[in-house]
């Protein structure tokens, strides 16, 4: 949308002013600013966030090159799809421009420099700081579908308290419980497959009874087509719950299965 007028949170911070007192504590370490790739060109957003810094008391260092030459976190681009071996790399190589934790705008930034072992904050970690909360820099990248679910629960909680749009009703699928053992989170992640669309799958197949069962593992495999991709969900199920063991996506249809 070209013609749309775009406002930066952090102009809109420098204008109308910071919420409440949150001028860091006195001795507070220097932080690196990494300034995402995206605002290479915009030096007055730049600058806004620099604004907002010194007056929360926080110092700060610049990267080399910065501002104009920033260079990028891996996560832009699609690069970590196309070649995640080289996104890693790029991120690697970023996280050692600076011995100092760094300091970015952009959550995806954040969240690829934790990622690449860097202790990073987000500059809303010092706008709305957690009283006795964990590390801020020391938080781990949360993954596909813990972001997703993030984003949800935060616009369901403004469309609640703001709009007073009442709480959303959960999806049936929604309510199912998983145990998925850490190995298994790993190749989801490296897959792209939402923890979302395992419980659609899931759902699905104990809804309708279209599984495959191996007799030797217990295992059930099932397949959903829940938009333009089929998933396949191997699972068993227990006393416990049900655990998950396996999962992949393509995009091949199996005929008259897994329409939603």
């Amino acid at each position: 949308m070209p013609e749309a007028q775009i406002i930066s949170l952090w102009r809109v911070l420098e204008e109308k002013g910071l919420p409440g007192d949150l001028s860091v504590k006195h001795g507070a370490i220097p932080l690196a600013v990494h300034d995402p790739c995206t605002t290479r060109h915009d030096s007055g957003l730049q600058n806004s966030v620099r604004t907002l810094l010194l007056r929360l008391s926080q110092p700060f260092e610049e990267l080399e090159p910065g501002r104009s030459h920033t260079e990028c976190c891996g996560f832009g681009g699609l690069m970590q799809n196309a070649n995640p071996d080289l996104a890693k790399t790029v991120a690697r190589r970023l996280s050692g421009k600076s011995p100092a934790d760094y300091l970015t705008y952009c959550a995806g930034c954040r969240d690829n420099l934790a990622a690449a072992g860097k202790r990073a904050l987000h500059i809303l970690d010092l706008i709305f700081p957690e009283v006795g909360g964990p590390d801020p820099g020391a938080r781990k990248r949360p993954g596909w579908s813990l972001g997703q679910e993030n984003r949800i629960r935060l616009k369901d909680e403004l469309l609640n308290e703001l709009w007073q749009e009442g709480l959303r009703k959960m999806d049936d699928h929604e309510k199912t419980v998983l145990n998925i053992p850490q190995e298994v989170q790993l190749i989801l992640e490296e897959r792209r497959i939402l923890v979302s669309d395992i419980k659609k799958v899931i759902h699905n197949a104990e809804k309708t009874g279209e599984t495959l069962f191996h007799p030797e593992t217990g295992h059930y495999i099932a397949a959903f087509k829940p938009y333009k991709a089929t998933f396949w969900v191997e699972y068993s199920v227990s006393g416990s719950g049900i655990t998950v063991h396996n999962a992949y996506s393509h995009r091949m249809e199996v005929a008259g299965k897994g329409e939603p």
